[in-house]
Protein backbone atom coordinates (compact mmCIF):
# COMPACT_ATOMS: atom_id res chain seq x y z
CA UNK A 1 0.00 0.00 0.00
CA UNK A 2 2.84 2.40 0.84
CA UNK A 3 4.48 1.66 -2.52
CA UNK A 4 1.26 2.47 -4.35
CA UNK A 5 0.95 5.74 -2.45
CA UNK A 6 4.57 6.62 -3.26
CA UNK A 7 4.08 5.84 -6.96
CA UNK A 8 0.95 8.00 -7.02
CA UNK A 9 2.78 10.86 -5.34
CA UNK A 10 5.71 10.65 -7.77
CA UNK A 11 3.40 10.56 -10.77
CA UNK A 12 1.46 13.58 -9.56
CA UNK A 13 4.60 15.59 -8.79
CA UNK A 14 6.14 14.80 -12.19
CA UNK A 15 3.07 16.24 -13.89
CA UNK A 16 3.71 19.53 -12.12
CA UNK A 17 7.38 19.40 -13.08
CA UNK A 18 6.54 19.32 -16.79
CA UNK A 19 7.85 22.39 -18.56
CA UNK A 20 5.83 24.49 -20.96
CA UNK A 21 8.75 25.22 -23.29
CA UNK A 22 6.77 27.66 -25.42
CA UNK A 23 5.77 29.81 -22.44
CA UNK A 24 9.27 29.64 -20.94
CA UNK A 25 10.76 30.59 -24.29
CA UNK A 26 8.53 33.64 -24.65
CA UNK A 27 9.02 34.77 -21.06
CA UNK A 28 12.69 34.03 -20.46
CA UNK A 29 14.64 33.14 -23.60
CA UNK A 30 13.16 35.28 -26.39
CA UNK A 31 14.13 38.56 -24.66
CA UNK A 32 17.74 37.34 -24.38
CA UNK A 33 17.83 36.32 -28.03
CA UNK A 34 16.17 39.59 -29.07
CA UNK A 35 18.98 41.56 -27.45
CA UNK A 36 21.93 39.46 -28.62
CA UNK A 37 20.92 37.38 -31.66
CA UNK A 38 17.90 38.56 -33.62
CA UNK A 39 19.72 41.50 -35.22
CA UNK A 40 21.53 39.03 -37.52
CA UNK A 41 19.47 35.87 -37.09
CA UNK A 42 16.06 36.73 -38.51
CA UNK A 43 14.61 36.84 -41.98
CA UNK A 44 14.07 40.42 -43.07
CA UNK A 45 13.61 42.43 -46.23
CA UNK A 46 13.65 39.30 -48.36
CA UNK A 47 17.01 38.17 -46.95
CA UNK A 48 17.63 34.91 -45.16
CA UNK A 49 19.00 34.99 -41.61
CA UNK A 50 22.76 34.59 -41.22
CA UNK A 51 23.82 30.95 -41.17
CA UNK A 52 20.23 29.97 -41.87
CA UNK A 53 19.54 30.36 -38.13
CA UNK A 54 16.34 32.25 -37.28
CA UNK A 55 16.17 33.17 -33.59
CA UNK A 56 12.65 34.60 -33.69
CA UNK A 57 10.62 31.55 -32.64
CA UNK A 58 11.06 28.46 -30.53
CA UNK A 59 10.49 26.14 -33.49
CA UNK A 60 13.19 27.88 -35.52
CA UNK A 61 15.63 27.95 -32.61
CA UNK A 62 15.17 24.23 -31.98
CA UNK A 63 15.71 23.51 -35.67
CA UNK A 64 18.93 25.49 -35.76
CA UNK A 65 20.86 26.71 -38.76
CA UNK A 66 22.34 25.10 -41.80
CA UNK A 67 25.91 25.05 -40.46
CA UNK A 68 25.94 24.12 -36.79
CA UNK A 69 23.07 21.64 -36.57
CA UNK A 70 20.22 21.61 -34.09
CA UNK A 71 19.91 24.80 -32.09
CA UNK A 72 18.46 22.91 -29.15
CA UNK A 73 18.70 19.24 -28.32
CA UNK A 74 16.44 18.96 -25.27
CA UNK A 75 18.28 17.77 -22.20
CA UNK A 76 21.76 18.03 -23.76
CA UNK A 77 23.62 21.33 -23.97
CA UNK A 78 26.62 19.57 -25.55
CA UNK A 79 24.50 18.89 -28.66
CA UNK A 80 22.76 22.28 -28.66
CA UNK A 81 24.52 24.66 -31.05
CA UNK A 82 22.73 27.68 -29.58
CA UNK A 83 24.19 27.01 -26.14
CA UNK A 84 27.66 26.14 -27.41
CA UNK A 85 27.89 29.29 -29.55
CA UNK A 86 26.64 31.55 -26.75
CA UNK A 87 28.99 29.93 -24.24
CA UNK A 88 31.93 30.57 -26.58
CA UNK A 89 30.79 34.18 -26.81
CA UNK A 90 31.63 34.46 -23.12
CA UNK A 91 34.53 32.05 -22.66
CA UNK A 92 36.36 32.42 -26.00
CA UNK A 93 35.04 35.34 -28.06
CA UNK A 94 37.90 34.93 -30.57
CA UNK A 95 36.61 31.50 -31.62
CA UNK A 96 35.01 31.52 -35.06
CA UNK A 97 31.90 29.80 -33.65
CA UNK A 98 31.46 32.34 -30.82
CA UNK A 99 28.19 34.27 -30.90
CA UNK A 100 27.81 37.07 -31.24
CA UNK A 101 31.02 37.43 -33.26
CA UNK A 102 33.73 39.56 -31.70
CA UNK A 103 34.03 41.60 -34.90
CA UNK A 104 30.40 42.75 -34.68
CA UNK A 105 30.49 46.43 -33.71
CA UNK A 106 27.37 46.43 -31.52
CA UNK A 107 28.15 43.01 -30.00
CA UNK A 108 26.10 42.14 -26.92
CA UNK A 109 27.26 38.80 -25.56
CA UNK A 110 25.10 36.95 -23.08
CA UNK A 111 25.87 37.43 -19.41
CA UNK A 112 26.75 34.44 -17.26
CA UNK A 113 23.29 34.69 -15.72
CA UNK A 114 21.61 34.64 -19.13
CA UNK A 115 23.74 31.67 -20.18
CA UNK A 116 22.71 29.84 -17.00
CA UNK A 117 19.05 30.57 -17.82
CA UNK A 118 19.55 29.21 -21.35
CA UNK A 119 21.23 26.10 -19.95
CA UNK A 120 18.37 25.45 -17.52
CA UNK A 121 15.85 25.94 -20.33
CA UNK A 122 17.58 23.40 -22.59
CA UNK A 123 18.07 20.88 -19.79
CA UNK A 124 14.41 21.07 -18.70
CA UNK A 125 12.34 18.24 -20.09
Amino acid sequence: MRILALVSLLTASSAFAAVDHDAAFKADIAPILQKSCVGCHQAKEGKKPKGGFDATSLANVVKGGKEAGAGITWGDISKSSLYKSCELGISNPDDDAAMPPKKKKDRVALTKEQLAKLKAFIEAK
